[in-house]
């Protein structure tokens, strides 16, 4: 975080993302007992990003180790030299030997990887002792088989997959280490307002200021490509999973795998993926994420990422989704294209923000509204071309829509 350029591992001149810091954040405010920071290449190169996140432990005032990690991804394929002897090894780093240091004193740990499975995978491999110690691997992974990887319309790519598939594939295919995927579907869901962040970097708070500086390089980039009102942290909802699992929709699931060279998949591509789903029953079973129990739980998870750096922190009521892939529950479901919020009973609140084609926000007094769009009440379903919003103090409707007199 707080880097300028050189996403993809240096090979790109876009600005890397920024969640990871905040998901750093948010396990500290929350007491998770962090034992290590392993750097690791991805959203730059290892080396640079050592000296941010060495910059995000002491702004947070942490006493914890930041060790590099893995320069490069895993060979597509195992290599050996030509006189046939292996080479396993040669993927072990400082950061490797860290985390097998801490397998060793403490008897167990769980692995919060929210960056490509490099380092993990290799120590899979070559301390394999130190490995059967790992209380399980809590990975930002995967998707549902039917997701759409698109946010506010922009296409993405399954990031930390792309970057080293063959380390996914290790840690799944060779190894029974209990693991949890949290899949694009829940990370990109409940996304914070991009000027909620960047009135971080604003604020008179140290720690919240540094965020919001720190963030302004990605946010910008995110604003010249017209992303979108909001940005999900992505990262966050696996250090989440640590703090309120209950609060994320989990259950058993398999997994299918589709390799390919590192670092190639474009926005868009469906040819590289890991799929996670319960209709997968040939592999091993793991526990896949995919939403929120509610829009409470959702409200609460955005609450919790501002407050950690130092933000005014969030309500339920004010929770974003993300119209391409919205939140799914057992208890409401959000906008989709051809209908409003609604429940089984067609009740719903209207203190949320609804979505329309070209997004339709909260304000102090309720949402916006446009012609296109029907109002859940208890009564029914209000939907006339030209009906107005009922507040105690009437409505008026004009060409923005209905708004408070």
């Amino acid at each position: 975080m707080g880097l300028t350029t050189g996403a993809r591992n240096g090979m790109s001149t876009s600005v890397p993302d920024i969640d990871d810091s905040y998901a750093l954040a948010l396990a500290l405010a929350h007491g998770v007992d962090v034992r290590g920071v392993v750097v690791t290449m991805g959203n730059s190169m290892a080396e640079s990003t050592v000296v941010t996140a060495q910059a995000t432990v002491d702004a947070l005032g942490a006493d914890i180790p930041v060790v590099q990690g893995a320069e490069v991804w895993l060979p597509v394929e195992a290599q050996q030299t030509t006189g046939g002897a292996d080479l396993t090894n040669t993927c072990v780093n400082d950061g490797v030997r860290f985390m097998a240091d801490q397998l060793r004193e403490t008897g167990g740990l769980t692995i919060l990887a929210i960056g490509p499975l490099t380092d993990v995978a290799c120590l899979t491999m070559n301390f394999p002792e130190e490995a059967a110690l790992i209380s399980r691997i809590v990975a930002l992974v995967g998707s549902k088989p039917t997701t759409v990887f698109e946010i506010f319309g922009t296409p993405l790519v399954d990031f930390n997959y792309i970057m080293d598939p063959r380390a996914e594939q290790i840690v799944l295919d060779e190894t029974t280490i209990p693991f949890t995927a949290i899949t694009f579907d829940l990370s990109s869901l409940a996304p914070i307002p991009i000027p909620e962040l960047e009135r971080l970097a604003t604020s008179t708070d140290p720690l919240a200021r540094f965020y919001g500086e720190s963030s302004m390089p990605r946010l910008e980039m995110l604003k010249d490509i017209d992303f979108g009102p909001a940005y999900p942290i992505f990262d966050a909802a696996a250090a989440w999973h640590l703090i309120r699992p209950q609060d994320q929709v989990c259950q058993q699931a398999g997994y299918r795998l589709k390799t390919g060279s590192p670092a190639t998949a474009e926005a868009g591509e469906t040819d590289i993926y890991d799929w996670f789903s319960p209709e997968i029953t040939e592999t091993r079973q793991v526990t896949s994420c995919t939403g929120f129990t509610s829009r409470q739980a959702a409200g609460r998870y955005q609450h919790a990422i501002l407050q950690a750096v130092g933000g005014d922190g969030w309500t339920d009521r004010d929770v974003l989704l993300n119209e391409e892939g919205p939140l799914r529950t057992d208890e409401w479901s959000a906008p989709t294209d051809t209908g409003p919020l609604q429940t089984d009973e067609w009740s719903a609140s209207t203190a949320g923000p609804l979505w329309t084609e070209d997004w339709a926000a909260p304000t102090d007094t309720g949402p916006l509204w446009t012609e296109d769009w029907t109002l859940p009440t208890e009564e029914g379903l209000l939907g006339t071309e030209e009906w107005a919003l009922p507040t105690e103090e009437g409505t008026t409707w004009d060409e923005g829509g209905v708004v408070p007199e």
